[in-house]
């Protein structure tokens, strides 16, 4: 099994009184770790920002063992 992280978003979603149907939802998600935002009008757009930073979190990370040596010695 692979490594496991935890990425936190927020999620501020506008839903009128009349509005049961999810594609009519809009919001904002944010980003807590990296602070950064994104608007959306359909939930689908909310998944893509979330997928988005995720798999950018993902590539930052490396394990310890492939970091480069470090240069203060």
């Amino acid at each position: 099994m692979g490594q496991r992280r935890t990425e936190a978003f927020l999620l501020r979603l506008i839903v009128a009184d009349d509005q049961a149907d999810p594609e009519l939802w809009h919001g904002r998600v944010h980003h807590v770790g990296s602070g950064d935002e994104q608007v959306f009008r359909t939930l689908q757009e909310a998944l893509t920002f979330i997928r988005y930073r995720c798999e950018r979190s993902q590539k930052r990370q490396a394990p310890l063992d492939e970091l480069p040596p470090s240069s203060s010695r």
